[in-house]
């Protein structure tokens, strides 16, 4: 932007419908518009499950990057010293665009890491994260949780639900489930409830303007007025299904209190077995600047004519929410809501069933065209015909199509497996993933194709670590380097052990700069590398540092 250009944007920003809301919020008007007309710093979170985690964490220090503590103390999330995108050597944009494509890391705004780490997922529980795409927030439950939780990744958009689905399967992760519901309709299930649900909910986007200019011109109180009523719909379904002792976090990217203090507030009038939780943000955002939630709202309920609202008695906890303003810790305007289930009993009362339940039994519904189903037997005995025992599998296999999908126990165990009662008091065997609308499950571990037989895919071979029996070979960096020096090795000068291979895809072993890797190749005429451009860069780099 021009010179004269940023000047009279600042100006206009000056005058803006939101620096009059930021000016009602008594936010400090000179360094808001200060850092809300600057761009952002780039934010990356490192995948910690990925097998070369310390390796991607050194590369980025090398570049300059800065752990941000105040976000939490588990998520890897590092600061570049560039603005968003404004990396201006080429070999570090090549590089940094290798490792997300490849799943050694994420771009993610800062502040949006907070809520995931405030859920604290733990390994085996069941976490929904209700509106999930693109999902930064879901793939990042799934690496606290050490890939090993029940993640329902929900997202009613089709479109929307593929960067999804991309993203999951970038990263390898193997605990997330990706469903199509409406979030405010979201099924009864798992009973007795979530351990956790994140309801980061549709918004205004007011507290992103640092990277959606376009905000400052389009933005106006009826936009979120608008949104009001499916937020707190949203926010309301995701409370009635916590089990008992279950949390939940509210978060949006908007400053305006009709889509945060307000929708909290509603929550807690409306149920009295919900909580709000003080966040303990000294312990856990280590040094973040931040702001208490809003109580005085009767300038917003005025400005906006809210009927019918009296929330007298909740007003007092919403000290207990917090606020981020970009000029606090150089990021984007975030909110943030802490709540738990307080239920005694073992059911929670939002999902208890009727006494004379269940009033009979029923055949489980047929499921979904295109639904995941476990591996059949004679799938397993094929995929172990030509690979032997694959060992090191921390989930359970499913298929769908031609593909074999691996995914975690918890998955199973918390929506495949149990019984559950229906919406008219009927019990329905297990065995089945209905009521849900599961679209994806786990990581794509094998494709099956009529001419090359069960191949091995990417997904699999980062992460967690698991290995085959057969059509494996032990090699030194030696034969590596010249693949990757020549793309192509003829099968004469392979040794004697390779040359004698069935022809079509196998799996090269070797002791690399991160322990041990398996690396896809292709065996015919010659030997050359399954990998994609930015594997080979990756490669390529951990050479250099091999010894």
């Amino acid at each position: 932007m021009r010179r004269n250009q940023e000047s009279d944007f600042i100006e206009f920003a000056k005058n803006s419908p939101l620096t009059v809301l930021a000016e009602n919020l008594n936010y400090d008007l000179e360094k808001w518009i200060e850092y809300s007309t600057s761009p952002l710093p780039e934010t990356i979170r490192v995948n910690p499950i990925h097998q070369d985690c310390n390796w991607t964490v050194s590369k980025l220090e090398s570049l300059g990057a800065k752990r941000i503590k105040w976000i939490g103390t588990k998520t890897l999330g590092f600061q570049m010293p560039w603005i968003k995108g404004g990396a201006e050597d080429e070999d570090a944009k090549k590089l940094l665009q290798s490792m997300h494509n490849s799943g050694r890391h994420t771009r993610q705004e800062a502040v949006s890491m907070i809520p995931a780490e405030l859920i604290n997922p733990k390994r085996g529980e069941s976490v929904l994260d209700s509106c999930a795409a693109p999902g930064s927030k879901a793939t990042q439950l799934a690496e606290l949780a050490m890939d090993d939780a029940a993640i329902i990744a929900n997202e009613p958009n089709k479109g929307r639900m593929n960067m999804l689905v991309t993203n999951r399967s970038r990263l390898g992760l193997r605990s997330i489930a990706i469903t199509q519901h409406d979030a405010r309709n979201f099924p009864r299930v798992p009973l007795p409830g979530f351990d956790a649900v994140l309801a980061d909910v549709p918004c205004s986007g007011t507290g992103t303007i640092r990277k959606n200019k376009g905000l400052w011109w389009k933005w106006k109180p009826t936009i979120s007025k608008s949104l009001h009523k499916l937020q707190l719909k949203i926010a309301e379904r995701c409370a009635s299904l916590l089990k008992p002792g279950g949390r939940m976090v509210y978060s949006t990217c908007s400053i305006d209190p009709l889509e945060n203090e307000i929708i909290v507030a509603k929550l807690l009038e409306k149920y009295e077995w919900l909580e709000l939780e003080k966040i303990n943000v000294e312990k856990e955002l280590l040094g973040a600047k931040y702001s208490c939630g809003i109580e005085d709202l009767e300038p917003f309920i005025e400005e906006y004519n809210y009927e019918n609202f009296s929330i007298e008695e909740s007003i007092s906890q919403l000290k207990k929410c917090i606020r981020i303003e970009p000029s606090q810790n150089n990021s984007g305007g975030f909110f943030i809501a802490l709540f738990r289930q307080k239920d005694d009993e073992d059911d929670a009362s939002a999902l208890k069933h009727k006494e004379d339940w269940p009033l009979g039994n029923r055949k489980a519904p047929k499921e979904d065209h295109g639904a995941p189903i476990p591996i059949s037997n004679n799938r397993l005995n094929a995929l172990e015909t030509e690979w032997g025992k694959w060992q090191g599998f921390q989930g359970k296999l499913w298929e769908r199509g031609r593909t074999i999908i691996e995914a975690s126990n918890a998955l199973s165990e918390c929506f495949f497996e149990p019984k559950r009662i229906d919406g008219i008091g009927q019990e329905l065997p297990g065995k089945h993933w209905h009521p849900l609308k599961v679209r994806q499950l786990g990581r794509v571990a094998f494709k099956d194709s009529n001419s090359q037989g069960l191949r091995p895919k990417a997904e699999l071979l980062r992460g967690h670590f698991s290995f085959p029996e057969k059509h494996i070979f032990k090699i030194n960096e030696d034969l590596l380097f010249k693949l990757l020096d020549e793309g192509v090795i003829p099968i004469e000068e392979l040794d004697e052990d390779i040359r004698n291979e069935r022809s079509g895809a196998i799996l090269l072993d070797i002791n690399w700069i991160s322990g041990r890797r398996l690396l896809p190749v292709w065996l015919g005429t010659g030997l050359r590398l399954l990998l994609d451009d930015n594997e080979k860069l990756i490669l390529q780099k951990q050479r250099e540092d091999f010894k």
